[in-house]
């Protein structure tokens, strides 16, 4: 039986993609400890994550969702219908579901979250080195929402006006405002369209 490999070699190659070069910087300080050699290199959007790869292979390939050229997933996925073998992990902003669940089906090993620590970064990238695939992260619980902000939000979703609301509900327009209120400023916005993508960026909707 083959035992399975759980340190990482000496030696491992990195390409990280971001357009955003103080964060290149800081992501390749928190992972210099990863392992002894490290060897990594960086481009800021699809072109030059091209050229290296023209050039050499890599270990693994951590990719940025949003590119100034290219949306990351469509470099993903032209990478897979080139037949490229390089694992590539996922790592963004966006707290978004929907864009986990995107990656993974394109192709990515998994989706690492921009707000994670270097504790937590290391451990991923290593994971995902071994030959593991990060599940999706999970949605942020509903349950931030009372029941009648629950039965809103969909309703806010379809269009309704508050009028409509109010009435599908059975409530008055003023308490249907003060709803909306409370839903704003959980999420930060100060719109209907604004609350709408935000609570579906959190599996809300």
């Amino acid at each position: 039986m083959t035992a399975l490999c759980t340190t990482l070699p000496e030696h491992i190659s990195l390409l990280l993609v971001d357009d955003h070069k103080i964060f290149l910087d800081g992501l390749s300080l928190a992972l210099s400890s990863l392992t002894r050699e490290l060897e990594v290199h960086t481009a800021q959007n699809a072109e030059q994550a091209e050229q290296w790869l023209q050039q050499r292979d890599f270990d693994l390939i951590l990719l940025d969702l949003k590119l100034p050229d290219m949306p990351g997933l469509e470099l993903l996925r032209r990478w897979q219908a080139q037949g490229r073998m390089t694992p590539v992990a996922i790592l963004s902003a966006s707290d978004s579901t929907q864009d986990a669940q995107a990656a993974l089906a394109a192709g990515a090993l998994g989706f690492i979250p921009k707000s994670s620590d270097s504790e937590e970064l290391r451990l991923a990238v290593t994971r995902v080195l071994l030959g593991e695939s990060l599940p999706a992260p999970q949605p942020t619980p509903i349950a931030e929402l009372t029941p009648r902000q629950q039965e809103i939000l969909p309703l806010l979703a379809d269009g309704l006006p508050n009028k409509l609301i109010s009435r599908r509900l059975g409530l008055s327009e003023d308490t249907v405002k003060t709803h909306l209120k409370a839903l704003y400023q959980e999420l930060n916005v100060h719109s209907r369209t604004a609350c709408v993508a935000a609570a579906r960026q959190r599996g809300w909707i």
